[in-house]
């Protein structure tokens, strides 16, 4: 069978935390391109997954104490919400530990050394854990990562299969010479021409076994285990057929875009080339290059300690506005930062008055002047047939989205919003209600209900749900293809019940960062020796609302009745982690002393009392263990101090035994 679809990917998470900002934009971005195709009659296939597999992975649930596949399902299962609630339609999700990628993988595997293209050596270089790649001189920014600046390089030895990559660097110029791969942006291939034009070496596939012990065996020796580039790049062909059924790899396959973030180029333009081409196996046609997110000018990561929730975002803004601003004012393939009150008042210009204003407008009028009915069509004007010409724009619309501009495509929708806008403001229908003149009337409302039916449509992609909702309000049925954006003059039907799509927001007042934090008093209820790790104990805490459990490590320093009844001061919002299978839903506040031992934090006061940082008003949020180790807590004159403020209640300071200027954790 020849090619069918249009297939596209993203790159699949890697399973060793939750969600981040991110992983929100790469798959909101590759789910509005497939819905774009769909929309031009195309028969689309979308792929997302996760990367299971890598020390990472395994060193992280060890230091959970969980097993190591409930360690990746609990991420699992998040990712899978996050999608579903942004509204994402991919077709397939690729698991790199499902046995039918194993397969594939080591089918590409043996493709390679029947090729001669692997081979056992001694390695010895730099290895970022961060990235799961040893780096080179020329990579490194002053002897460090420059994507994980807070983790430190290592240094390994040892033996391992390797890929003969440096046969393939003159096919690989040629190829984006000739862009046989496009890589946008532009000067993304510059970059990649510029890497294979310099020293480029043989590049590690495996990782002994006893080292890297969570990964698919190599074939024929399971002392080694894949590397990341011969397990994870694989997956966009294991999961579609590329073991299992010949002809269904052949309509899929080659990928018309592999949708990536630029910190992965290197591995996509490459490794993962070269690898099909020992294979014997077509390359994909297209790289779509996206930026970072950033805050403060840093990239959004674990690594960093700034991850953002985007549950929270979601559920305080909703997805559509969530899709939108990301979509809008993230730029498709450079960085882009994001802010709150952007989104805030992004959301107000955008959605709020332009769109949301404009569909009530309209509705409003035929509701009351024609009864529900959408009014028939009379003589057009000279400024009907203006505005009409500008339905459609899809030549433009295609160019960007072809160009992966996916914020310039937007930008062109809104466009015509706003001269939908301008042509309300011209005709001046309350004007002509007032002067009795219905057919007049009618025919300036049927143009606008016609406006209201082709945005619809245009906006489907980037912010689906909406797109829906509009079908219903305006009682018509929902032809999403592009082949209905030209102007109909027998539309009929009765618009459905209106409302307020997008009430206005208040932009919220800009808070000091120490306001985050959520401090209250706690009385220990319950204290038992952990069952799987001896130093900890499992402490029951009332917090007046609910009682939490807290993991501490405290069993060396305090026998339980020392523990019981007594008020401590709690961090409620520290995000919930797994210790020993245990979940630990909160954190005692504490430092150690001269001796060693560990003193914690005592404070008079009520269950749930809230704690104050100084006179700040807690506005909290939830936070990660990283970046709460950041945070400046010291002792000062057996008091807490954070920053320049105590910690208190209205009436009692927080208070600890140990001399001035010990950092608490």
């Amino acid at each position: 069978m020849s090619k069918k679809y249009f297939y596209i990917t993203t790159a699949i998470a890697y399973l060793n935390g939750s969600p981040h900002l991110g992983h929100a934009l790469e798959i909101i971005q590759a789910d509005c391109i497939a819905r774009f195709y769909r929309q031009l009659v195309k028969d689309v296939v979308f792929q997302t997954g996760s990367d299971e597999h890598g020390i990472k992975i395994f060193n992280a649930a060890k230091e959970s104490r969980m097993n190591v596949e409930d360690f990746i399902n609990q991420y699992h299962e998040q990712f899978i919400r996050l999608y579903k609630i942004l509204n994402v339609s991919h077709d397939y999700y690729v698991r790199t530990t499902s046995s039918v990628h194993k397969r594939g993988a080591s089918k590409l595997w043996l493709k390679m050394v029947e090729n001669g293209d692997l081979y056992k050596s001694t390695y010895k270089g730099f290895y970022c854990i961060g990235c799961e790649s040893f780096k080179t001189s020329k990579e490194l920014v002053d002897g460090i990562c420059p994507y994980h600046p807070n983790r430190p390089l290592i240094e390994i030895e040892e033996e391992n299969y390797f890929f003969n990559l440096s046969k393939y660097v003159n096919r690989l110029i040629e190829i984006y010479e000739k862009d046989e791969i496009r890589i946008v942006p532009k000067k993304r291939k510059a970059e990649i021409l510029a890497i294979l034009k310099s020293e480029l070496t043989d590049v590690s596939f495996s990782r002994q076994k006893n080292k890297m012990p969570w990964g698919i065996p190599v074939p024929n020796d399971p002392s080694h285990v894949m590397y990341v580039w011969a397990d994870a790049l694989s997956n966009y062909i294991t999961n579609i057929g590329y073991e299992y059924d010949e002809d269904k790899f052949n309509s899929i396959w080659p990928a018309d875009v592999h949708l990536i973030g630029k910190d992965i180029i290197k591995f996509h333009a490459i490794y993962w080339p070269a690898m099909l081409i020992s294979a014997g196996i077509k390359v994909p046609k297209n790289l779509f290059v996206h930026g970072f997110v950033t805050l403060e000018g840093l990239k959004i990561g674990k690594s960093l300690g700034n991850v953002i929730d985007p549950f929270f975002l979601i559920e305080k803004y909703g997805s559509a506005p969530f899709r939108f601003y990301l979509l809008k004012n993230i730029p498709s393939n450079d960085d882009g930062s994001f802010n709150v009150d952007n989104l805030i008042e992004t959301y107000n210009s955008a959605l709020a008055d332009q769109l949301g204003n404009l569909i009530l407008r309209v509705l409003s009028f035929i509701e009351r002047d024609f009864n529900g009915e959408i009014p028939a069509l009379h003589d057009l004007d000279k400024i009907d047939e203006e505005f009409i010409r500008k339905f459609n724009f899809m030549e433009q619309l295609r160019n960007f989205m072809e160009n992966f501009q996916l914020n310039k495509a937007l930008d062109r929708v809104w466009e015509f919003i706003r001269d939908t806008n301008k042509y309300i403001n011209d005709t001046e229908p309350w004007e002509i209600r007032k002067r009795g003149n219905i057919k007049r009337l009618s025919t300036v409302l049927y143009v606008l209900v016609e406006a209201l039916r082709v945005i619809s449509i245009y906006i489907h992609p980037f912010i689906p749900s909406i797109s829906d909702k509009m079908f219903t309000f305006i009682g018509l049925e929902p032809l999403m293809d592009f082949s209905n954006v030209d102007f109909k003059t027998d539309t009929k039907g009765r618009i459905g019940k209106k409302e307020i799509l997008f009430p206005k927001m208040q932009l919220e007042k800009k808070k000091n960062p120490l306001q985050m934090y959520d401090f209250r008093v706690g009385k220990v209820l319950e204290a038992e020796i952990h069952p799987e790790i001896k130093d900890f104990y499992i402490l029951k805490i009332d917090i007046k609302e609910k009682i939490i459990t807290v993991c501490a490590k405290l069993v060396p320093d305090y026998k339980k009745e020392e523990l019981i009844q007594e008020p401590l001061v709690v961090l409620t919002n520290i995000k919930p982690r797994k210790i020993g299978g245990i979940l630990s839903e909160g954190m005692l506040l504490g430092g150690k002393g001269s001796n060693e031992k560990m003193e914690i934090a005592r404070i008079k006061g009520e269950p749930g009392e809230q704690i104050y940082i100084g006179d700040l008003e807690p506005m909290p949020e939830t936070i990660t263990m990283k970046r709460f180790r950041k945070a400046k807590i010291y002792s000062s004159s057996q008091k807490i101090k954070i920053e320049d403020k105590f910690l208190k209640t209205k009436s009692e300071f927080a208070r600890i035994n140990l001399k001035d200027n010990v950092k608490l954790t």
